[in-house]
C-alpha cells in the first residue's frame, strides 16, 4: 500500500462496506479487506426489514437497491398444528411498509460500490492475523492502522486470543438454497413452524415472480443439521415439497453459523471495534441481523470518527476512546435482545405458536404488534401489553387451516 489507511475494516459484507461508507465520507482513511472478489455470494435469507432500509437511505442505497427487489407488504404464518395467520409489515409512520428481497450477491456488490465511490479503498486478500501494535496482516505483509473493525460475521478465527473473543457458545445454525424456477410464490413472506424441529422454522422470500429463496434456521441445542432438514422439508413438508413439483430443481443447499450473542458479547478493545454480526448482533428471536449491522455500522463510524479527532496521533486508539460506541449500542439494542432472547428461550413452542396464529381476529392485535417489535416498528416493551398476554395464555390452539400451501 502507498499510503497508510487509519482504519482496516475487514469484512466487506453489509457492517463492514457501511461501516467505511460512513467513515470514508467523514474524510477518514479507510482500507476495506475482503476475502473474496465482488460479486460473491453469501449465504442469507436475504430479506430486508423496514428497519434495514431506513438505514439505507443514509447510505444513500434505498432508491437502487430498490428498484431491483422483490417488494413484500405481507407475512403469513403457519403454526406448528396447522393453523395459519397473517399480518401486514407496518412502519408504524416512521419506516416503509413493506420488506425487500435482494440477493446476498448483489446487495452486498451495491454497498461496497458505495463505499468505494465515498472514498474507501478496497482490496481483495486473507487477513491472518491481527497485528499486537495495531493493523493486521495480509498475505504475509503487515499493515498498520490506528484501528481495525471486525465485519467477519460468524468466524471467530481472527478475535480468537484477543479481548473480542465471546463469552462461552455463540452459534445457531441456518441453511439455504434458491428456487429459480417454480410456480409462483405469491408475493408474501412465509414462515413455516410446522414439521420442523422447534426452536426454528423454515421461510419462503420471493425474488420475483417465479423464483424465491427458500432456508430453515435452528437455535436450539438438539445437534439438528439445517442443510439436511431443509433437503428433507423440500422432500416431504405438505407445502414446500410441492414448490419443486414442476420438476425444477433447487440450487445447492448452502449452511452457515449465525452469532446472536450481543448481550454478552464484547465490542470493543484497544484499536479494535467489532460491528453487525460480529459484535452478536442478530435477532435470537427472528435470525435477522441486516439492519442491526448497517445501524452499528453507523454507530461504530461516529465513535471512530471522534476518537481519532481527541486521541494522541500515534498508535492503537485506546479502548477508553471508543466506550461511546458500546454504550449507543446498549442504548439502542439492550431492551430488544433481552426480549428477543427470553422470547426465543420460552415461547418458541407448539403450545405458544398454535395460540398465537391460530386465533384469528382475536389475536391480530398480539401479532401485528410483534412483528413490529421485531422490526423497529414498535418499543420493545409494547409486545408485553398484559390484555393481550393474558388472552393468549387463556386461549385454545387454532384448527388447521387448508390453504394452496
Amino acid at each position: 500500500m502507498d499510503q497508510h489507511p487509519q482504519v482496516i475494516v475487514v469484512g466487506a459484507g453489509p457492517a463492514g462496506s457501511a461501516t467505511a461508507y460512513h467513515l470514508a465520507r467523514a474524510g477518514v482513511s479507510t482500507l476495506l479487506i475482503d476475502k473474496s472478489a465482488f460479486p460473491r455470494d453469501k449465504v442469507c435469507g436475504d430479506g430486508l426489514s423496514p428497519r434495514a432500509q431506513q438505514a439505507l437511505i443514509e447510505l444513500g442505497l434505498l432508491d437502487a437497491v430498490a428498484a431491483e427487489a422483490h417488494s413484500a407488504t405481507r407475512i403469513r404464518f403457519r403454526a406448528p398444528g396447522g393453523a395459519e395467520a397473517e399480518t401486514a409489515i407496518t412502519g408504524d409512520g416512521a419506516l416503509p411498509n413493506r420488506t425487500l428481497v435482494l440477493p446476498r450477491r448483489r446487495f452486498d456488490h451495491l454497498l461496497q460500490r458505495q463505499a468505494l465511490a465515498a472514498g474507501a479503498r478496497f482490496c481483495v486478500g486473507h487477513v491472518r492475523a491481527l497485528c499486537p501494535g495495531g493493523g493486521v496482516e495480509l498475505e504475509g505483509e503487515r499493515l498498520p492502522a490506528r484501528l481495525v473493525v471486525i465485519a467477519t460475521g460468524a468466524a471467530l478465527s481472527l478475535i480468537k486470543h484477543t479481548p473480542l473473543t465471546p463469552r462461552g457458545p455463540v452459534h445457531s445454525i441456518a441453511a439455504r438454497c434458491y428456487l429459480p424456477a417454480m410456480p409462483s410464490p405469491g408475493p408474501d413472506l412465509r414462515f413455516f413452524f410446522d414439521h420442523l424441529p422447534l426452536p426454528g422454522y423454515a421461510w419462503l422470500f420471493p425474488t420475483g415472480p417465479n423464483s424465491a429463496n427458500l432456508g430453515y434456521w435452528y437455535s436450539g441445542s438438539g445437534g439438528v443439521n439445517a442443510a439436511s432438514m431443509l433437503s428433507r422439508l423440500l422432500r416431504e413438508h405438505p407445502a414446500l415439497a410441492r414448490l419443486g413439483a414442476n420438476g425444477q430443481r433447487a440450487s445447492a443447499i448452502a449452511g452457515y453459523p449465525i452469532r446472536s450473542d450481543f448481550l454478552s458479547a464484547p465490542t470493543r478493545a484497544a484499536g479494535l471495534i467489532a460491528v453487525g454480526e460480529a459484535a452478536g448482533l442478530v435477532n435470537p428471536f427472528t435470525g435477522e441481523g441486516i439492519d442491526y449491522a448497517l445501524e452499528s455500522a453507523a454507530l461504530a463510524a461516529a465513535t471512530i470518527v471522534d476518537a481519532l479527532r481527541q486521541a494522541p496521533a500515534e498508535g492503537p486508539l485506546p479502548a477508553a476512546a471508543l466506550a461511546g460506541y458500546s454504550r449507543d449500542l446498549r442504548g439502542r439494542f439492550r431492551a430488544l435482545f433481552l426480549l428477543m432472547r427470553l422470547a426465543q428461550r420460552y415461547a418458541f413452542t407448539p403450545w405458544v405458536f398454535d395460540r398465537l396464529f391460530g386465533r384469528g381476529a382475536q389475536g391480530q392485535t398480539l401479532v401485528d404488534t410483534l412483528i413490529q417489535v421485531c422490526f423497529g416498528a414498535a418499543p420493545p416493551q409494547r409486545v408485553l401489553a398484559p390484555i393481550e398476554l393474558i388472552r393468549l395464555l387463556g386461549s385454545r390452539p387454532g384448527p388447521p387451516v387448508s390453504r394452496d400451501g
